[in-house]
């Protein structure tokens, strides 16, 4: 009989309710060291920490006064929820807010980033957000120009691609199954005119081998109200203008992996060009 070990149990046994739960009453807790005005060595809650210290200078509070208006606007407190979408909610604001303090809170004499100060609950409320997020399939993309964190389930082909993209494209690409992009069609096409227009040269010119699925996104492109208007005048066509919101939106999801795959097999059909130099200038200095 195998015995399983001890961290093998505490894996299986893994509760997301239960952990989310626990983030929830690790973020409440006092786990920033006060600033001077507080009594030496005092904690306080990340919350306060924010709202007192850099939360006017932050490039994403959009117009919100405190954190607390931003809660109200988003329509959530520091209450459990079951509710899958609310915990996504939920834990991006709490990762947005981590970021500040690690990037922002060191200009106001807190010693947070310091990591010899770090105190215990803070780390702890990092690492179990982070175990969290991998038990849920998602994943933590951090936008340093544009000081923000989007969490997003995990998809490998989109974040290849993101990363050999200009920075707008990267976070569009990243963005398309955000949460909040549900049902917005609108905001999905826009996303999907962006990569076509960056990768336009490679989809205009198929790979060997791969001529239809290149051909199959160009048609999509071209049909569906993406590139062209395909509601009224020439362009209009029955494929557009007869399908519902819901299968539209079905298809703009297929056509956006479609064409991460497409990219793909260029930036891949690239490298093993360069491979095949490389093995070849090998062989003529033998």
């Amino acid at each position: 009989m195998i015995h399983k070990s001890i961290f093998e149990i505490l894996e299986d046994k893994y509760d997301i309710k239960k952990e989310f739960s626990a983030v929830m009453k690790l973020f409440c807790q006092p786990s920033i060291v006060a600033y001077p005005q507080f009594e030496q060595g005092q904690l306080i809650p990340l919350e306060q920490a924010i709202d007192n210290c850099c939360f006017y200078s932050w490039k994403q509070r959009h117009g919100c006064i405190n954190l607390a208006d931003m809660k109200e606007k988003l329509g959530f407190d520091n209450r459990q929820s079951s509710n899958h979408d609310d915990m996504i909610v939920c834990l991006e604001y709490f990762c947005n807010l981590i970021y500040l303090a690690n990037r922002k809170l060191y200009y106001c004499s807190f010693p947070v980033v310091d990591s010899h100060q770090r105190t215990q609950q803070f780390i702890m409320l990092e690492d179990n957000i982070e175990l969290l997020l991998d038990h849920l399939n998602y994943e933590k993309h951090v936008f340093e120009k544009e000081e923000k964190v989007i969490l997003t389930p995990k998809n490998p082909a989109a974040t290849a691609v993101a990363e050999i993209s200009s920075e707008d494209t990267a976070m569009s690409i990243l963005m398309y199954h955000h949460a909040s992009l549900k049902g917005q069609l609108a905001e999905k096409k826009d996303i999907l005119r962006r990569i076509a227009q960056e990768y336009e040269p490679i989809l205009d010119k198929p790979i060997d081998g791969y001529t239809d699925y290149f051909k199959t996104a160009n048609n999509m492109l071209n049909n569906l109200d993406i590139r062209h208007n395909n509601r009224a005048g020439k362009k209009k066509n029955a494929l557009a203008t007869n399908l519902t919101s819901e299968e539209l939106e079905k298809w703009y999801d297929e056509l956006y992996q479609l064409m991460l795959f497409c990219i793909l097999i260029k930036d891949n059909k690239d490298r093993k060009d360069k491979m095949v130099e490389f093995l070849k200038g090998l062989k003529e200095k033998k």
